[in-house]
């Protein structure tokens, strides 16, 4: 499989999400993908935290995070969420909202175009 590579910014939505969805770690599944990426993303956050404001935006949109090995789950469960993120961002736009963001709506249709087409490639498959 070729590794899968988020954004820091798009890492840093997906668990937000996902911590949103879950409220927090204790009531996650344990064999969600926020299960196990949580430490790697508490790591992450308090690293973003001590960075100042531009030294931030520049790690959340040029820094990635690189995920090598993923499990049918875990990759069913990524696509779902980057989905949720597109259908999330296209209902703010549609309804006017001030926080719909056309360029954000753009990332995450694309990154769900790319995660699908790598989904139904024949050799994604690496057991993690």
């Amino acid at each position: 499989m070729n590794k899968i590579e988020l954004t820091v910014h798009e890492f840093m939505t997906i668990m937000g999400t996902l911590d949103e969805k879950f409220g927090g770690r204790q009531s996650a599944a344990g064999n969600s993908i926020y299960a196990a990426w949580h430490e790697h993303w508490r790591t992450l956050d308090a690293r973003l935290e001590k960075l100042d404001m531009m030294e931030r935006a520049d790690m959340l949109f040029d820094g990635k995070v690189a995920i090598n090995a993923l499990s049918e789950v875990h990759f069913r469960e990524l696509i779902e969420t980057v989905e949720g993120r597109a259908v999330f961002n296209k209902k703010l736009l549609d309804e006017g909202d001030e926080d719909g963001d056309e360029e954000e709506l753009e990332v995450w249709e694309s990154r769900l175009g790319e995660l699908m087409a790598m989904h139904e490639s024949a050799g994604w498959q690496n057991q993690g």
